[in-house]
């Protein structure tokens, strides 16, 4: 028992928490203490058969480690919010296991890369679509062919999110970094992985439930869409909730929509292996992103840049 590794969890009544909670527990560790600033007494209460103090804020969380020797900090919070709090703990020699994205800018970028390197802890990221199995073999399936043409490429993400969605944090710009940082950090980040680098791109639409962009990589010209529907609105019109993932590589459909369950967990045990995604990794969707994000601002128009699609 004393030799189980010590976690605090911040942002621990938030959307992706629990799989954070579950990841911990899966790996034999020990969550310590967890915090959130809209913590009830009723909400705090069901810690306490598990052993876990309930705190009102990181600063708690660091008296905490203080007395007693957290070796890592899981960050579950708003968006906006990570870098700092990335910061705090690398002052505190805390290693952090940190929600995308870890900025919403490459200067917050910067500033994490500058404090990790003076600090004794490190920082990693959730990067979990790296670990689907669908993933895993459409990246081996497109490695093994050889071809002097680029691959022809249409990913689609639908989701639904309820009104809360849209009032909270996450339909902030300012706070969630809008659609591409909440939703399309991890298509990015596999789409790179698997077809290189970006060389050129084309927005057509960007807004809060909605990204149509054209990106031109290394070895793939890729149209991605991104729609996030109304709960409310689909109901009125007597429709399910939609959830849906597909990849369009040269005309073959291939769908994931499943297979999530555990991936938190593989993230976590890629971790403790010393293999898991660090800032240098996640470097590349976020300057890729906000140079997306920096060209619509300015006024960029849809120009085609595929063939067929």
């Amino acid at each position: 028992m004393g030799n189980k590794l010590k976690f605090g969890l911040l942002g621990a009544l938030g959307y992706i928490a629990p799989r954070h909670i579950q990841a911990i527990n899966n790996i034999g560790a020990d969550l310590k203490c967890v915090s959130d600033l809209d913590f009830n007494s009723a909400q705090k209460k069901e810690f306490l058969p598990k052993n876990i103090e309930t705190l009102d804020s990181l600063e708690e969380m660091i008296k905490f480690h203080q007395k007693d020797n957290l070796d890592y900090i899981s960050i579950c919070t708003p968006n906006h919010l990570h870098t700092d709090q990335i910061i705090t703990c690398l002052e505190n020699d805390i290693n952090v296991i940190c929600e995308k994205p870890l900025a919403l800018s490459v200067s917050d970028l910067d500033r994490i890369r500058k404090s990790e390197s003076v600090s004794a802890a490190k920082v990693f990221t959730i990067m979990q679509l790296r670990f689907h199995e669908s993933i895993i073999q459409l990246k081996q399936n497109i490695t093994s062919q050889k071809s002097e043409e680029k691959h022809e490429v249409i990913l689609i993400y639908a989701t639904t999110r309820g009104s809360e969605f849209f009032s909270s944090w996450r339909g902030s710009e300012n706070k969630s970094g809008g659609i591409l940082f909440e939703f399309g950090i991890h298509y990015l980040d596999i789409l790179i992985d698997i077809f290189g680098q970006v060389s050129n791109f084309n927005v057509n639409k960007l807004s809060l439930n909605q990204a149509n962009v054209l990106i031109e990589h290394e070895n793939a010209k890729v149209l991605i869409m991104i729609n996030v529907l109304s709960k409310e609105k689909l109901k009125e019109m007597g429709q399910e909730e939609v959830l849906y993932r597909s990849f369009t590589i040269n005309g073959d459909e291939f769908e994931f929509t499943g297979g999530f369950q555990d991936l938190h967990t593989k993230s976590y045990e890629s971790i403790l292996e010393g293999k898991g995604f660090t800032v240098e990794d996640a470097s590349k969707s976020i300057k890729q992103i906000s140079k997306i994000m920096d060209e619509f601002e300015k006024g960029s128009t849809y120009k085609p840049i595929l063939n067929n699609l």
